[in-house]
């Protein structure tokens, strides 16, 4: 027992692990509810329309902060003994964030009525949800240079309580917006996130970094035309995802509302809620985890060690948990949505195979966000988002809307055979 014990205390991964999971259990337990929620008040077809403005804003939030974000926590891992230096990428960042979020604000509360009619496209109008998240975009900027700092300088705990408390507030707003506004709810539940994030984390980080550094003395103009260019090598990376990711969800789903109906939609839309869920384990864990690592230290030894450790200490965990949700799948069902929604269950085997595969993928892939590789980042992720689209398309007329998880499943095939062989030299080289 004390062996055991030892080897927990020294392994970082796993300790991270644990803060994660709870974060995650608590995470699902409100998302489950949530899911009900909309399930009850806003129906399949409702839950369609957030798919469309949820891609739309993530997007749009990626292009706020000009893809600086996993830039950002690079260079807080690497500079974050050096706080003079360290100012000088925050505040070159910061001046260049800034600007976008108002050019994109301004551009989005004009341009609502259009969006309103293309992405919602119902009898109501919800012209006023686009203009709120236009004033929202300022807010995300700060919001993501604390979180940048929380994951660059390792301060997990702190972190991962920022996002509990942030998820446990949004669940109550949202929810009261849900029972008394319906699906007009749910939309402006999605659209004041930034709001809530950017006061909680203010609130988090006051005490977080010591007297010598503080989010105050991180935000100002100053131009440094260096550092700019690394910044936007890493912006380009996450622009090109800002882009194609939504833009390729958005088109499809609306084929499906198309050829299948909103409900149809409404079902992909469900199970996607689904994974996320446990995806976000991964996900965030990935962030936490192996971009400092790797970041820190850019031999193809070190990649080489990250990587076989986060397979052979999560990998097994996350197996494990996703054989459970197919085992239970019914019961998700039953708990977290409603009968409209019993024609997920059939989207549950392909969906968890191409999770899995997915975050196989995702730890690797970091490997040209930690090296700031543009070149080979988009490569990979032209192929990934082209080979979903046409495999879509292929299988969703003979299949339905189960043909979009079975394109999820191919998908993420080809793109970790992509990755192998980008990455063949950092993974088969016998240097260091």
């Amino acid at each position: 027992m004390r062996s055991l014990i030892s080897f927990f205390k020294k392994n970082l991964l796993l300790k991270v692990a644990s803060f994660n999971g709870v974060f995650i259990i608590i995470k699902i337990a409100i998302g489950a509810i949530m899911s009900r929620i909309i399930a009850d008040y806003a129906g399949p077809a409702g839950m369609a329309v957030m798919g469309n403005l949820r891609n739309f804003t993530q997007g749009i939030q990626t292009f706020a902060i000009l893809g600086f974000e996993h830039g950002l926590v690079k260079y807080a891992a690497t500079h974050h003994k050096e706080p003079e230096e360290l100012k000088n990428y925050y505040k070159t960042a910061w001046s260049l964030a800034i600007l976008s979020s108002l050019l994109l604000a301004v551009g989005i509360y004009i341009a609502a009525p259009w969006l309103d009619d293309y992405l919602i496209s119902l009898d109501v109008s919800f012209i006023n949800v686009f203009r709120l998240f236009a004033l929202s975009l300022p807010f995300y900027v700060v919001f993501v240079f604390i979180t940048s700092l929380l994951q660059g300088y390792e301060v997990f705990k702190k972190y991962i309580t920022l996002q509990i408390i942030i998820s446990v507030f949004v669940f109550i707003a949202s929810t009261y917006l849900i029972y008394n506004y319906n699906l007009t709810g749910a939309l402006y539940g999605i659209v004041i996130v930034p709001f809530l994030q950017c006061l909680i984390g203010l609130v988090m980080l006051k005490k977080t970094l010591g007297k010598e550094l503080s989010i105050s003395s991180l935000i100002g103009f100053q131009w440094n035309t260096q550092i700019a260019g690394k910044l936007f090598s890493y912006s380009m990376m996450a622009l090109v995802s800002a882009i194609l990711l939504p833009t390729i969800a958005i088109l499809v789903r609306n084929e499906v509302r198309l050829l299948e109906g909103d409900e149809a939609a409404g079902l992909w839309e469900g199970i996607m809620r689904v994974s996320s869920y446990y995806l976000l384990f991964a996900t965030s864990l990935i962030s936490m985890y192996v971009l400092p690592k790797l970041s820190k230290d850019e031999s193809a030894l070190n990649f080489r060690n990250t990587i076989t450790h986060f397979y052979k200490t999560i990998l097994p965990i996350l197996f494990l948990g996703l054989v459970a949700v197919y085992v239970l799948r019914d019961l998700i069902i039953s708990l977290l949505f409603n009968t409209d929604f019993s024609g997920m269950e059939p989207l549950f085997k392909w969906q968890l195979v191409g999770d899995f595969i997915k975050i196989v993928t995702t730890v690797l892939a970091f490997q040209f966000i930690a090296r700031n590789d543009f070149k080979r980042y988009l490569i990979s992720e032209l192929i990934s988002v082209a080979c979903f689209y046409f495999l879509s398309m292929y299988l969703l007329p003979q299949h339905g809307v189960e043909g979009i998880v079975m394109a999820h499943v191919g998908t993420y095939i080809i793109y970790l055979a992509t990755l192998i062989f980008l990455l063949k030299k950092e993974l088969f080289s016998s240097s260091s």
